[in-house]
Order: C-alpha cells, then sequence, then structure tokens
C-alpha cells in the first residue's frame, strides 16, 4: 500500500514539474502549404503579424511590440516580422499570435477575422495559450499552438513560449513531396 502511494506522490510532483514546461503541438498544415511559402510571403522584406487576444494587463500596442520584437529575436531572420504593412510585405500574407483563444477559434477564424477577437477568460494559474497563424489570405497555411503556465510577460517561460511556438510555425516539411515517403496527395 505505502509503494501506491509513493508511486501516486512521485506522479503528481512530475505533473506539476510539467505545468511550468512550455508545450508546443506540431504544425497543423493545409494542402496548399508549400514549403518554404513563408520565405515567399517576405520576399520583400518581412511578413506582417497582428498580435490578439490577452495582453497580460499592458497596453496591446506595447503587448504587441513585446511579441513582435521577441518573435524577431528567435528568428533566424531577425527582420522577418513586422507589424506595420508596408513596401515590405505582401497584402496577401500574415501571422496572427492569439494570446489565449477561446478554444472554438480556429485559424480559419483568425486569417478572416477583420477585427480583434477577444480572449477567452483566464483564471491565476491557470495554462496560458497562445494561437498561431500563418496565413495566405483567408486560409490559414500553417497553424499550431503552445501552452504554459505564465505570471506575466516577465515570466521567462512567456519569450520560451513565443520563442518556440514562432520557430515551429513554419514546417519544414511539403505535403506534395511524395519523395522519400512523404504523405503526397
Amino acid at each position: 500500500m505505502k509503494a501506491y502511494f509513493a508511486v501516486a506522490a512521485i506522479g503528481l510532483s512530475a505533473l506539476a514539474a510539467c505545468s511550468n514546461t512550455v508545450i508546443v503541438t506540431d504544425p497543423v498544415t493545409n494542402p496548399n502549404y508549400v514549403k518554404n511559402e513563408e520565405l515567399y510571403a517576405a520576399r520583400n522584406g518581412s511578413i506582417r503579424v497582428e498580435v490578439m487576444g490577452d495582453t497580460f494587463g499592458m497596453a496591446p500596442e506595447a503587448f504587441a511590440d513585446l511579441v513582435v520584437n521577441e518573435m524577431r529575436a528567435s528568428y533566424y531572420r531577425h527582420d522577418f516580422f513586422t507589424r506595420q504593412a508596408s513596401r515590405a510585405t505582401d497584402p496577401r500574407y500574415k501571422v496572427v499570435m492569439m494570446f489565449n483563444a477561446d478554444p472554438a477559434w480556429s485559424g480559419y477564424d483568425l486569417c478572416a477575422a477583420s477585427q480583434p477577437i477577444p480572449p477567452a477568460p483566464r483564471q491565476p494559474g491557470q495554462r496560458s495559450v497562445l494561437l498561431a497563424v500563418f496565413c495566405g489570405g483567408s486560409t490559414p497555411l500553417s497553424e499550431n499552438s503552445g501552452r504554459v503556465v505564465l505570471s506575466g510577460v516577465q515570466d521567462p517561460n512567456f519569450a520560451k513560449l513565443v520563442d518556440q511556438v514562432t520557430e515551429t510555425l513554419f514546417t519544414k516539411t511539403d505535403n506534395r513531396d511524395t519523395s522519400r515517403g512523404g504523405p503526397g496527395i
């Protein structure tokens, strides 16, 4: 009987440790996604980024700047992301970073949104979720998400969450590549 309690205690402590770990899903890609399409989208310089959702108490503009600056710092091309549409951005493409979206929202909703989408309510100690979508028009070409418990934007896991979701948003495989056992169509 004591062995069961010991195993249960170890299991609970392991689960508690996991709440402080950033967990990122594999990207889901639309069949229209082409490997390295993000490079084409940024061929003039950058991809525009929209930041929505929970701002963790910051002014929305300052929070969006913080997120985009973190994306720039973590990505191999530091000039790849911008908040402003310009001649350096292709208006057909954008990345949407949504913090604490209602689980009912999908990449299609975020790509098609003409107005910011409000975040879902979150209780203290509850995991924060970042949903990221690479959009081609109103179609999500690639999307993924990450989650971790955050105390705010100064929490080191905030930067890790943005970094890891950004790094994995652009998949390294092509759905149409049937060589070497790829999925193909």
